[in-house]
């Protein structure tokens, strides 16, 4: 496990796959993802096994330390250990443990993660301009704005 001060991250499991369903196809966070389509678990399974497949991603649920409640997700994506960069992936934390600062706690221990472990000198991350928590949230946890991909999305 990575720990934070209130979270700790362990990896994604099988067993977690019908409720990130549920957080994928909840409307309000569906609605930051870049696919916004609805997600069957066994749709969740196949995205699992991909991931299981890959070294350039790493997946990781958000628990809170207190009472071991998962309250989220977190991720780090294209992963190049060469340029020892990654992406920081879009984090879900659940609607009712929202305010407690659970995901700017999981970024900032996967920042640490991401430097002292996996050895990277660079994280970049992606957002939609509509998404003001997290872009705040990514602000408060060290990272720059480097530009805007108008018409991206």
């Amino acid at each position: 496990m990575i720990y934070g001060d209130k979270v700790g991250l362990r990896p994604v499991e099988e067993e977690d796959l019908p409720l990130l369903a549920q957080w994928r196809n909840d409307p309000q966070s569906r609605s930051m993802f870049l696919m916004p389509f609805l997600l069957p678990v066994s749709g969740q399974k196949k995205w699992y096994e991909a991931v299981l497949n890959d070294p350039t991603q790493m997946r990781f649920m958000v628990v809170r330390l207190d009472n071991k409640a998962v309250v989220g997700t977190i991720s780090l994506l294209h992963i190049d250990y060469r340029n020892q960069m990654a992406e920081m992936g879009s984090d879900i934390i659940i609607p009712a443990e929202r305010g407690h600062h659970f995901g700017l706690d999981a970024t900032r221990a996967l920042i640490r993660y991401a430097f002292e472990e996996l050895n990277l000198r660079r994280l970049y991350g992606k957002g939609l301009s509509a998404n003001t928590i997290g872009m705040r949230k990514h602000m408060r946890a060290g990272f720059k704005p480097e530009g805007i991909g108008r018409k991206a999305v």
